[in-house]
């Protein structure tokens, strides 16, 4: 047959050719569309081979001796088996550090003690990542790859991706980067024909969602807290990029990337000063082909922005805690006080910086060395690592009530708590059940929620838990309904955005009457901070239209609903005035509006324009007595000033009385700004309320009542040194006589007196009054008269012939008083 024709030879490998080129296109043609050839510079079936460079040095620059600088250098590899899919690997790593500097200024690097572990843990594991559709990046790192190790290699792929070019020469883009998403500043230097190879980059760092400066210990002491974010401000963060393209293949041939963060206080024009300088650096050595098209996503998934690592506290810090405390305690006994406060934030600075494994173990030798000095230097770390052991550290020695309610208060205002320090907050808050631990939860759960909007499984358990309390119509337990209602209203908006459930609840207990009247109002509070909807606006205005309902309660349902009113609300409430029978919501309704058409406050505007329209058929009753009827009080003034927003001031005050005696029963002061461009800002605000003082009044400044009596006293002690005039005004109001005989013994007298009202007081009704202060809208606490009855008591104690605590009345009280305070 003679020897195979050449051209019978060749069909065998062109058919081969063929089957792999139709295989390749195929597999391309089956890619997701979701990851289109175009959106990314790497071939798929590529290996592409870098040499990196990083070098960090701080200090600032021309002053050698006082810099510092480290360098890592690494052999890094991105395998593409798939579009739009990676795998990194890194080898050969040395990590240097400077030893000094050569007459040029250069700083001269040698290997740290431990370079060789660092190699191997960079390539100990390979990372895997996918760019879906070329923008957000996705990462796999094995389940152990260290935090600062996959933060290192995040950096490397930050540096090496560059988005493709477009027609345009600079454009704004926004793109992912190790601290987040970030605005981006892209140009095109130089193309080869249509194909781009110099692009620059440039972003502000500071406007990247994810960069947020490291945050220090702050005391709950401090008056001004949170002072990271605008501190972080004196500091200058930029980025610059400098990419070399492959003409032909477009893939990254060189990258550099200058970082800088420049601190602006001791800089010159901005750029030149005390900072610290990022450079990174990758050089293209080679790009062979693969045939692996394996790619298995991992089961961790994470996205490209920095992630803050715990660093292990080294024993000798632990040991220097313990050291410190010792010299601390010391320091009693050689009577060298003036070292204290030195000492003191030492032992504070030294704890923030323990971790809170090393925190957990070392506790125990604190407590034993010095348990009140380790319990204040708790309390002023700040760090949840702190905050958390004080909480469970009382819980578990059984501490004082009273000792536990201050420190959780105080824990409580720390900005950014942590899940843990909320969650301890909450147990705490559930097993007191008192005023301070509940209004430090509310504290909590604001601070909380700023930084974690989502909700957590911590919020949705507090949510639960004070729904649970207001059940059945607010019907439990009147002190302890009262108390969660006020916590609730302290954190209305965060509570309605997890449980709306929550809000319908408290709907019912103001709709009720099955709770008392002043169960029933502190439920109209606690909608103060939720959002005001349609029908929670219709529920505020039928209970202020019924008339059968007590006049302080519609007051309260009033001022509720004209937060947020609508024309029809406002158009109802003038057509009820005239036919009104109570004359003090009439005269109190009156006035607000009256003062609201006068009202030169900025954010009321809209407010003005419905109760003008409302007005325009009708006319408000003549404001009455302002020593006998309700009235709304109200100064404001507003001033423009050149090329700022305008701002305005408030004064606002309520004064409720009684029906029955034209007593005050209510009052309410509060100040508001309007500045800046802003929403008003309630500064402060106070409130009193109170009821059953006729009697009080009687045995105060009644003819044998308390101040009358002690006058008398008084001016016979003096001895007739009181001016004639004074003693005639006095003889004339109180019928007083120079005749009467006084006690001579001033002190006894006095405590006679004290006894006396205090038994005029028993046999009486007793008042009942309560006060709370707010502060920017955030509701400190409240006070009740009766605490204060019982503390006069306790004053009174230690006097053997004094009244003392003996009735099974006074005991009662007293333990509720000592509950609620937690005291002892």
């Amino acid at each position: 047959m003679g020897p195979p024709r050449p051209a019978l030879l060749a069909l065998p490998a062109l058919l081969l050719l063929l089957a792999g080129a139709r295989a390749e296109k195929e597999m391309l043609e089956n890619v997701s569309p979701v990851c289109p050839r175009d959106t990314t510079r790497f071939k798929h079936l590529r290996k592409y081979t870098y040499n990196y460079e990083a070098e960090s040095s701080s200090g600032v620059p021309g002053t050698a001796d006082s810099r510092s600088a480290t360098r890592i250098n690494c052999k890094v590899e991105l395998e593409v088996p798939q579009l739009c899919s990676f795998i990194l690997k890194t080898s050969q790593c040395t990590l240097k550090e400077v030893y000094g500097f050569n007459p040029e200024g250069r700083a001269l690097l040698k290997k740290t003690k431990n370079s060789e572990e660092f190699a191997a843990a960079m390539s100990r594991y390979e990372l895997k990542l996918v760019i879906p559709e070329g923008k957000q990046v996705f990462l796999y790192p094995e389940k152990d790859e260290p935090t600062h190790i996959l933060n290192i290699k995040r950096g490397i792929i930050s540096a090496l991706l560059v988005p493709p070019e477009t027609e345009e020469t600079k454009q704004v883009l926004f793109l992912d980067t190790v601290y987040g998403n970030c605005s981006t500043h892209f140009t095109v230097k130089t193309r080869k024909g249509n194909v781009a190879t110099e692009i620059s980059t440039e972003r502000d760092l500071g406007q990247c969602d994810r960069f947020k400066p490291i945050r220090t210990g702050v005391s709950p002491l401090a008056l001004i807290k949170g002072m990271t974010h605008p501190l972080s401000t004196l500091i200058s963060s930029s980025q610059s990029c400098q990419y070399t393209l492959d003409a032909k293949r477009k893939h990254v041939a060189e990258a550099i990337c200058k970082e800088q963060h420049l601190f602006l206080p001791f800089s010159y024009k901005n750029m030149y000063g005390m900072g610290v300088q990022v450079t990174q650096t990758l050089k293209l050595e080679d790009t062979p082909k693969i045939n692996s098209r394996f790619f298995g996503e991992g089961t961790k998934k994470v996205g490209l922005a920095f992630e803050s690592t715990k660093s292990t506290s080294p024993p000798k810090q632990a040991e220097a805690v313990l050291k410190t405390l010792q010299e601390l305690k010391k320091l009693t006994i050689s009577e060298q006080n003036i070292q204290r406060a030195n000492l003191f934030h030492k032992l504070v600075t030294e704890l923030r910086g323990l971790s809170d494994e090393a925190v957990t173990s070392l506790l125990p030798q604190l407590i034993e060395v010095s348990s009140p000095i380790t319990l204040q230097a708790l309390v002023q770390c700040g760090q949840p690592q702190c905050s958390t052991h004080i909480l469970q550290w009382l819980k578990r020695v059984h501490a004082n009530p009273l000792l536990i309610d201050v420190v959780t208060y105080l824990v409580a205002l720390i900005p950014e708590p942590s899940a843990q320090q909320l969650r301890e907050i909450f147990n705490m808050a559930r097993e007191q059940r008192s005023r301070a631990t509940l209004y430090a939860l509310s504290h909590a759960v604001n601070n909380y929620h700023k930084t974690n909007p989502t909700g957590t499984q911590e919020l949705l358990d507090i949510a639960n838990y004070l729904m649970e309390q207001i059940q059945d119509d607010c019907t439990g337990d009147e002190d302890y309904t009262y108390l969660i209602l006020r916590v609730i209203g302290n954190m209305g908006q965060t509570m309605e955005q997890l449980t709306p459930e929550l809000k319908s609840s408290i709907l019912k207990c103001v709709q009720s009457t099955k709770p008392s009247l002043m169960i029933q109002k502190a439920a109209i509070q606690a909608l103060r901070k939720m959002e005001p909807k349609d029908e929670d606006q219709e529920v505020l205005l039928q209970t202020f239209l019924d008339d059968a309902s007590p006049g302080d309660k519609r007051l309260a349902a009033y001022l509720m609903l004209m937060r947020s009113p609508s024309q029809a609300d406002i158009n109802k409430i003038v057509q009820l005035l005239p036919r009104e029978q109570n004359e003090q919501v009439k005269n109190f309704v009156a006035s607000h509006i009256a003062n609201i058409l006068n009202s030169e406050e900025l954010d009321i505007q809209d407010l003005k324009k419905l109760a003008k329209e409302a007005l325009k058929e009708s006319q408000l009753p003549t404001v009455m007595d302002f020593r006998k009827f309700s009235r709304n009080y109200r100064f404001s003034k507003s001033v423009s000033l050149p090329s700022l927003d305008p701002a305005s001031a408030k004064i606002e005050g309520n004064l409720i009385f009684d029906p029955n005696n034209y007593l005050p029963k209510e009052t309410m002061l509060k100040t508001t700004l309007t500045a800046f461009g802003f929403a008003s800002a309630d500064l402060f605000e106070i409130g009193l309320e109170g009821k059953g003082f006729e009697p009080t009044l009687e045995a105060l400044f009644g003819k044998q009542g308390f101040f009358p009596d002690s006058v008398n006293k008084a001016l016979y002690w003096v001895n007739g040194q009181v001016p004639d005039g004074v003693s005639k005004v006095l003889v004339d109001h109180f019928g007083y006589t120079k005749e009467d005989k006084r006690e001579q013994d001033m002190v006894n007298g006095m405590m006679f007196t004290v006894q006396k009202l205090i038994e005029d007081l028993k046999s009486k009704e007793v008042p009942e009054a309560r006060a709370y202060l707010r502060i920017l809208g955030e509701e400190l606490g409240f006070a009740r008269l009766h605490d204060l009855q019982l503390l006069g008591k306790l004053l009174l104690m230690d006097r053997p012939d004094a009244l003392m605590i003996t009735t099974a009345q006074d005991r009662k009280d007293a333990c509720t008083f000592f509950k609620d305070a937690g005291l002892p």
